[in-house]
């Protein structure tokens, strides 16, 4: 997380450079003139044809005409299927036991169904508005801004498509089997054009920061996987959780099989491994 916050703060400083070296230079983007959005992402073909007239033109208005772009995955996560659709149905439930188990202070806030107000704890925030969902494929639209020590504030529109998909493990437990494609909108016109002369450097780390909010689902899954009691119990003195709720989650956590941790080397330092990203040229 903090290695993140650098590498933007770093990504900031050379679009201020950026400003300076081009000026007015930088063209503005033309919105697109259709709505239009490609069935094929990353190699996974999604329903586009399911969605309203009205949400293909807001995706449309973004992946047409990108800032960058950039995939995620695949990722795979050792628990059910069902309970990873269970626990992304949810979001505040995964804010509250992340925090709890020491695996960020992410943020999910209820506004509607489907929608929830997004914090990252890092100057990130944002509308996340689930806009479609099946048993294999989501697609999220978000709506926010980043506030950092360069720029007051970047406001940015941004469409991310996720597949998820049945697997085993190589010992043969089941597992889900995730991968993200993002697609970011600056709405500075300047900026965005200073962004594409950059994106060769910027791609991944936009993307990144971009997936952070699920990639903290795949984190708890891990937990899940290693400690199922210690995930029960954090999750029994979360405040707002009722009884019913606890009792259904408790339920879900049993469907996953307990995997035995394997001891790190001795003096060897331990940190999580990066989320595999392919950012676009």
């Amino acid at each position: 997380m903090r290695a993140t916050s650098i590498v933007f703060h770093q990504i900031l400083t050379w679009l201020l450079v950026g400003c300076w070296l081009f000026g007015s230079t930088a063209a503005t983007a033309a919105a697109p003139q259709d709505c239009a959005v490609a069935a094929e992402q990353g190699g996974i073909l999604f329903p586009v044809d399911k969605l309203d007239a009205s949400v293909r033109c807001q995706i449309g208005f973004i992946t047409n005409e990108y800032t960058t772009t950039g995939q995620v995955g695949p990722v795979q996560t050792p628990v059910t299927p069902q309970l990873y659709e269970y626990l992304l149905d949810r979001p505040p439930l995964i804010a509250s036991l992340t925090e709890r188990l020491g695996l960020g202070a992410y943020q999910f806030m209820m506004r509607e169904p489907n929608q929830f107000w997004v914090n990252d704890g890092e100057g990130t925030q944002g509308l996340l508005s689930l806009v479609y969902q099946d048993p294999t494929h989501r697609i999220y639209h978000i709506d926010g801004y980043h506030e950092g020590q360069i720029f007051p504030m970047v406001r940015a529109k941004a469409v991310v498509f996720m597949n998820l998909a049945p697997t085993t493990t190589p010992d043969g437990l089941p597992a889900v089997q995730t991968s993200l494609v993002a697609y970011t909108r600056l709405d500075a016109a300047l900026l965005a054009g200073l962004v594409r002369i950059l994106r060769p450097m910027i791609g991944e780390a936009v993307t990144r920061k971009l997936s952070r909010g699920f990639e903290v689902t795949n984190q708890l899954g891990v937990a899940i996987a290693q400690d199922r009691d210690r995930v029960i119990q954090q999750a029994s003195l979360v405040p707002w959780l009722s009884m019913e709720e606890l009792q259904t989650l408790v339920g879900w956590l049993y469907t996953v099989p307990q995997r035995a941790v394997t001891p790190p080397a001795e003096h060897a330092p331990v940190s999580p491994a990066p989320l595999p990203v392919q950012a676009s040229p």
